[in-house]
């Protein structure tokens, strides 16, 4: 009983402390909230004057009134207030906000009436309830005056509104002229005060883009266009985007900023606007600037008489260029695919006898990836070279193919020492010369037009695969050049069914690259005509080429996004599952680094159904196609690589052999950690064709960087496949590609800072990565000179500093990682992290340089490939004491 009596003594006074704690804290509570309420005397005295003005402001006698009103103003004005903080007078006049609306309302219509209205707008920025746009309302019935005079943060607000305002009006079709009325007030406002992003995002949204340029003031051009740059590549709609561009684009030519605005004529791929920038430039030099950017460009633009500007756009000064480089870096000796492959570094577990041509061949493709450009090696430039005769047939043909890299650029010494081959009785050497014809000269334009006269006749050739090199060199020798002749000369090989099926479907891909981008219309008729045509015959759709008519025609509208809608609608006639094949090639690549939301979420739709392998093939691509929509921006990327994750871990077969050809579109010679270990692990996939495209992939990834995890992670492997002829020849490509060009090449097709696309790089590497999807009957069968599809996207990732009479200078120069500086206030540093090298430099995927000395000004703002330099007149060289 005791303990009991015990127990419930204890509860009770639990219960009672409960209560007395509640009542403390409440106390305590009051207590702070009367301390939070002692105002300063100051602020009482402040509280007490604005509570006599409201007074006052409602007084029937007008005169009264507006004193009141007035001194009101004038105390709101020269208040001062914290960044985080509300000012005085506006957080006192809170309470008294309603009564003010209710006497406004009452008031007659007059002079002072619309005065209130200009006070109540002002304390409607902080009091109105969410969404009743009250401080525009007030704004648009009160005097029209003195709008610039409340500040930023008045003006921010209603910006707000006004955008919303227009919107709602413009749905209902009601008169917007009131709201236009404020905008050309605010504009000018904000453009005066550094606050172009502000005046920009305002015109954006009340559709008044094209005024920029009227406003714009030679202060802050370059802050607007660079903003007006990056809002193109979130524009709702392609038509915006080009506003954008186009605005840019006036305003660079405006204020004689000629590279700039050829760089936006560019991003807009108009020929037109091309030719009138450079008809407004009269500056020489900068003239002979642009045309190194059209040369970069691959751009076809007519120079009519000047020959100095042809010799520049023509590239013809790459391969000398490019061998100064090499000498600088001291890497011109050349390399033995065996110095490549390391072999004494892989761990050895047994010693199988492997098909000796198919590693020949191997060794032939490293070979050319890895002397790329540098005009010799130690395989097939050197005397009395047998090295052709250790491959067999169609390995023949690649390897005399091969010569075309080594001797890239350099046409005059590259056809003499190609010429033996043709005359070859054996028809794949002559085949091989004529792929190496075409890639000798692809991205150089020669006034003698040795491709065409050398490949033109063999058109017409009765071995039907001199027919196919013709056709392939063709396409390589001309990419981008958009030739009627070519068009005339190859568009009946299409349609001709005597031709192989493989030269038809080459045909239409040398077609895609040669009006890549162009939306031609009578290449996308003669390849449909084909696919419409061949459907009729059973079989004669079914096998891997026909794949590549598909991909064709995605050239042509590479990049162009709702330009392909009529070949879609077109392509709808085409029952075979090759018709979705086509649909699916066609618009991933029409919507190419678009980062268009909607399309990636369409190419995953079409991932979602469960098909046999058979009718699976456009799911394939499907995968590939988020990953060129996503490409070349950096948030798109990383959403795309979580989704392609997704797809590894519970997709079909077929979906999960085109990830990691995806991941490679996504990081072009850019070897990021993650991915590389992703594609690691991929490497030993237990389908065999995941694991290769994942082996070609890491080679890819790391082309022309010499990473050195991804050359360690090669060997291992190489020691892996040591058994599986197969892989291991992928192995070997991949470590050539890694190695391409000694580490001085790159094949991302992003220039300009990585603002601009290069058509001809992307459509190539298109090509290669639908061969890959069909690895085992394109590039393990017998075309594996599709490989050298990479060759048209190798690039020199150079900065290669000229004088202005374009002879090579070295110039210090800082080389660092790039930083986004859009709308940022003030000058921020444009690179972080620099080293001070002197040029020629190498540049990374994510570097950008900048000059390092006073003594010259670039010519162009964007340091890359060639830059020419002019004496800064106003340097005033530092004394030596100093």
């Amino acid at each position: 009983m005791v303990q009991e009596k015990d127990a419930v003594a204890i509860q009770v006074p639990a219960g009672e402390q409960k209560k007395t704690d509640d009542k403390k804290t409440q106390k305590d509570k009051k207590k702070d909230k009367d301390k939070k309420e002692e105002l300063s005397e100051e602020d009482q005295q402040k509280k007490e004057e604005l509570e006599l003005l409201v007074q006052r402001a409602q007084d029937p006698d007008n005169g009264v009134a507006k004193l009141a009103l007035e001194t009101m103003v004038s105390e709101l004005k020269s208040s001062t207030s914290s960044m985080t903080s509300v000012p005085k007078p506006l957080k006192f006049l809170r309470p008294h906000y309603p009564a003010l609306t209710e006497h406004y309302a009452k008031l007659p219509d007059s002079d002072l009436k619309r005065f209130f209205a200009d006070i109540l707008s002002i304390l409607s920025t902080t009091m109105q309830k969410e969404g009743s746009r009250s401080s525009l309302k007030y704004r648009l019935q009160g005097t029209k005056a003195g709008l610039t005079s409340w500040g930023h943060e008045y003006i921010r607000n209603i910006s707000g509104e006004i955008a919303e305002e227009f919107r709602e009006r413009s749905e209902k079709g009601q008169d917007v002229k009131e709201l236009i009325d404020l905008v050309d007030e605010i504009v000018p406002f904000n453009m005066k005060h550094n606050a172009e992003v502000d005046a920009i995002d305002l015109l954006c949204e009340v559709d008044r883009a094209q005024l920029i340029q009227e406003i714009c003031e030679e202060p802050s051009f370059q802050r607007t266009c660079l903003y007006l740059q990056g809002l193109a590549n979130f524009a709702a709609t392609p038509t915006d985007k080009a506003l954008y561009l186009k605005v840019a684009c006036s305003l660079y030519t405006k204020y004689k900023e000629y590279p700039n605005a050829l760089r936006m004529a560019f991003k807009l791929n108009d020929p037109k606007l091309v030719q009138e920038i450079f008809s407004t430039c009269e500056d020489r030099l900068v003239q002979k600037q642009m045309a190194y950017m059209i040369s970069r460009r691959k751009f076809s633009l007519d120079f009519e008489d000047d020959d100095e500007l042809k010799e520049i756009a023509s590239g013809e000064q790459l391969s000398k260029h490019f061998i100064v480089l090499a000498k600088e870096l001291d890497v011109l000796e050349p390399k033995l695919p065996e110095q490549i492959y390391k072999s004494h570094l892989e761990e050895k577990r047994s010693t199988a006898v492997l098909d000796s041509a198919k590693q020949n061949l191997a060794s032939s493709f490293v070979n050319a990836f890895v002397n790329a450009g540098f005009c010799k090696d130690e395989l097939m430039t050197v005397q009395d070279s047998k090295w052709v005769y250790k491959n067999k047939d169609m390995g023949m043909m690649s390897t005399v193919g091969s010569l075309g890299a080594l001797l890239l650029w350099g046409i005059d010494e590259g056809l003499t020492q190609i010429d033996k081959y043709q005359w070859s009785s054996d028809p794949h050497l002559k085949a091989g010369a004529l792929l190496a014809f075409g890639l000798v000269t692809t991205g150089v334009k020669n006034e003698c037009d040795p491709a065409w006269a050398l490949l033109g006749e063999q058109l017409e050739a009765e071995d039907p695969l001199l027919r196919l090199s013709a056709v392939v060199g063709l396409g390589y020798a001309y990419a981008g050049s958009c030739r009627e002749d070519l068009l005339e000369n190859l568009t009946p090989m299409i349609v001709d069914t005597a031709c192989t099926i493989e030269t038809s479907a080459m045909a239409s891909v040398s077609l895609g690259l040669i009006f890549v981008s162009s939306c031609n219309d009578e290449v996308a008729q003669a390849i449909l005509q084909t696919l419409i045509e061949r459907q009729a015959v059973e079989g004669a759709l079914s096998g891997t080429w026909p794949h590549f008519f598909a991909v064709g025609l995605g050239l042509l509208y590479l990049g162009q996004q709702d330009a392909c809608e009529a070949t879609l609608a077109a392509l709808d006639a085409i029952t075979h599952p090759l018709g979705k094949y086509a649909k699916i090639t066609v618009e991933s690549m029409a919507f190419a680094h678009s980062g268009d939301v909607l399309h990636v979420q369409k190419m995953l739709h079409a991932c979602v159904e469960h098909l046999d392998e058979a009718e699976a093939m456009h799911q394939a691509v499907a995968v590939l196609g988020i990953g060129m929509i996503a490409m070349g921006e950096e948030i798109g990327t990383e959403m795309a690589l979580r989704s392609l994750d997704h797809i590894l871990q519970y997709g079909e077969l077929p979906l999960r052999r085109a990830v990691p050809i995806a991941l490679a579109m996504m990081h072009l010679s850019n070897p990021k950690v993650t991915v590389i270990d992703t594609l690691s692990k991929l490497s030993h996939d237990a389908d065999q064709d995941v694991a290769m495209g994942a082996i070609i992939s890491m080679g890819l990834i790391g082309a022309g960087t010499n990473n050195a995890r991804l050359a360690g992670l090669m060997r291992q492997l190489a020691a892996y496949y040591a058994k599986d002829s197969n892989a291991l020849f992928m192995v070997r490509i991949a470590q050539g590609l890694l190695y391409m060009g000694k580490g001085l090449l790159t094949i991302n097709p992003f220039f300009s800072d990585r603002f601009l696309l290069d058509p001809i790089a992307m459509g190539s590497l298109t090509v290669l990565t639908h061969a890959v999807l069909h690895l085992k009957n394109t590039i393990l069968g017998k075309s594996h000179y599709m490989l050298f599809n990479i060759v048209p996207a190798m690039r020199p990732r150079w900065l290669v500093t000229l004088d202005e009479d374009l002879k090579e200078i070295k110039v210090p120069v800082r080389v660092g990682a790039a930083v986004d500086t859009t709308g940022q206030a003030g000058r921020p540093k444009q690179i972080t992290g620099f080293q001070t090298r002197t040029t020629p430099v190498l540049l990374n995927y994510n570097d950008r340089a900048e000059l390092a000395t006073e003594e010259y000004l670039p010519v162009a703002t964007v340091m890359e490939d060639f830059i020419i330099l002019r004496k800064n007149p106003n340097y005033k060289p530092q004394a030596a004491s100093s």
